[in-house]
């Protein structure tokens, strides 16, 4: 499990202005748990029924040409990776703005595992919290860590022991591998929006 944050280090007002523009920008859909050769998440035929079994959240996209919000995203990305990940990444996908209402929620998942044998695969995926964590209840943005305490070893990395409170914070920036099992929480009052990015570079097998 790796996982680098930025606590709090987008202002609310910037925030506020990011959701705004999102939600002008963007046509939502129903999210879906597929995208062909890059995410390994469970299938309904597995452990769940439908695929609103694992997900029930709407998502839209904006493309390469939204410079106010992808030049935030891959400048933490980028320096996530070099100060911590460093992998050999190609590019990062269209960034998905999340909206997260009464009951919404994202069961555990992988963005990408890697297992598959494709020249390319997901290895860094970002999460920016859009809202502040007085205006929602539930939506917590969780990692699978067997059930242990959410607690940092490495210092030289992150020194944020409540790991769960740090990422749902407003204007906060959590980038980690995309093989990371993860979960939202279902949303149990209020609206949680946020973006999300994953970035692309070869295989690891």
């Amino acid at each position: 499990m790796s996982y680098y944050i930025f606590p709090n280090v987008v202002s609310k007002e910037d925030c506020k202005i990011y959701v705004d523009y999102c939600l002008d920008n963007v046509q939502f859909e129903e999210a879906t748990v597929f995208k062909e050769g890059a995410t390994d998440t469970y299938k309904p035929s597995d452990q769940f029924n439908e695929i609103s079994d694992i997900r029930n959240t709407s998502v839209g996209f904006l493309d390469y040409s939204h410079d106010l919000i992808n030049n935030v995203v891959w400048s933490f990305i980028r320096e996530a990776n070099e100060n911590f990940f460093k992998y050999d990444l190609n590019f990062f996908q269209e960034i998905q703005f999340a909206k997260y209402e009464v009951g919404d929620y994202y069961e555990w998942h992988q963005d990408s595992s890697g297992s598959r044998k494709v020249a390319e695969c997901r290895k860094l995926s970002l999460t920016m919290s859009l809202t502040d964590d007085t205006e929602y209840e539930g939506g917590h943005l969780q990692f699978f860590n067997g059930h242990r305490p959410h607690e940092v070893e490495n210092p030289g990395v992150l020194k944020h022991k409540d790991i769960e409170r740090d990422i749902k914070s407003v204007g906060s920036v959590v980038v980690f591998d995309s093989s990371d099992w993860h979960r939202v929480t279902p949303v149990t009052k209020g609206v949680r929006y946020s973006l999300v990015c994953w970035c692309v570079g070869p295989n690891f097998v």
